[in-house]
């Protein structure tokens, strides 16, 4: 990739636009539309694209709700944003998890606005450090040291923070696990 193609994509990236929840469509939509949403919404990422098999089997498996008369709602779109860019570094059943602990009901705007906002403060926090250091006009052996160094810090971030987040998660469930316990304890006392 050419260095004004890699600043390029990264000036992409930074611009991405993930709605909010009162941006989201107000409106039930189709499948088709939620995967046309969805995917031109996520184009600057470079994941694979939602496919409307992906949605039934997230269905199937729970992670969102059945469409009702066809049509998805605001919270199951969202939803499948969230698991759209999730997909990319979790499986499904680590999404499923997370869903269960972090996402309540009640909350589901508040949770998702807030998703939104740190996932966009990290993609300018990852961004902005590394085209510091790769601003490049004519390439030399230095340069290319530069982009590795930052490949390997990168690489490894993204692993550490993946085994954090695996931990975290699992951590939650133990707890959540604990509470429920706990609950049923104190009721079968009354």
């Amino acid at each position: 990739m050419e260095n004004q193609d890699f600043t390029e994509y990264l000036r992409q990236i930074q611009l991405l636009n993930i709605p909010r929840w009162s941006e989201l469509p107000q409106f039930d939509l189709y499948m088709d539309q939620v995967v046309s949403f969805i995917n031109q919404m996520l184009k600057p990422l470079s994941f694979d694209e939602l496919t409307p098999a992906m949605i039934n089997n997230y269905v199937k498996s729970g992670l969102i709700h059945a469409p009702q008369k066809k049509k998805y709602s605001q919270q199951q779109v969202a939803r499948l944003i969230l698991i759209a860019i999730l997909k990319s570094v979790f499986s499904i059943n680590d999404i499923a998890n997370g869903f269960k602990l972090v996402i309540k009901p009640d909350k589901g705007a508040q949770s998702y606005d807030y998703f939104v906002t740190v996932f966009t403060k990290a993609i300018h926090d990852v961004v902005g450090n590394f085209q510091q250091e790769v601003v490049i006009t004519q390439a030399t052996q230095k340069d290319v040291v530069v982009e590795t160094s930052n490949l390997v810090k990168l690489s490894c971030s993204a692993v550490v923070q993946r085994i954090v987040v695996l931990k975290l998660l699992a951590k939650l469930e133990e707890r959540q696990a604990e509470v429920t316990t706990a609950s049923i304890k104190g009721a079968s006392k009354k």
